[in-house]
């Protein structure tokens, strides 16, 4: 559980890019943790539902229109809004696990700036995830990791957290 250092509790946004995602939000929203302040939905021009079942399964969501295309564009358009002081990327399509979003905290305050989930922890997994990708991230990982002295596993997942400053 989420355990705070001083009584002032920070606040918590979490940016779900989505583009016709509707069938997958009933895997996301309704596991988004009480510690969450706000929920942004960008969305990247669908032509599905998607809108209408966000705001079906978590009616408080904000509904941001992706104004460019690409992932990158909606991360950014949810950023510009984002009110909190811990920003969370979550993807819309159910591949990570919105109950760890406390566990991610947690590692911001305890000091780091940045926390980053993994498909290759144990637990984790992906079942899209090409022999050309995974070498690709694992060379990737081994670089990154030599020159900067981290201890990534995956690079290449969205799940991430950080602070907003």
């Amino acid at each position: 559980m989420l355990k705070l250092a001083s009584q002032q509790r920070p606040d918590i946004s979490v940016i779900i890019p989505a583009r016709n995602e509707a069938r997958n939000l009933e895997y996301v929203l309704p596991h988004i943790p009480t510690i969450v302040s706000e929920v942004i939905l960008v969305d990247g021009h669908s032509t599905d539902e998607s809108i209408e079942v966000a705001q079906q399964f978590l009616p408080g969501i904000r509904v941001v229109e992706q104004r460019g295309n690409g992932k990158g564009d909606a991360v950014r358009a949810g950023l510009e809004v984002a009110t909190g002081d811990i920003i969370v990327l979550l993807d819309a399509d159910g591949s990570a696990d919105p109950q760890e979003i406390p566990t991610f905290v947690e590692a911001l305050l305890a000091g780091n700036d940045f926390a980053k989930g993994s498909r290759f922890a144990k637990g984790g997994g992906s079942h899209d995830i090409t022999m050309l990708r995974r070498i690709g991230n694992y060379g990737l990982c081994r670089l990154v990791n030599m020159l900067f002295g981290t201890r990534f596993s995956d690079l290449c997942y969205g799940y991430n957290a950080f602070w907003k400053h």
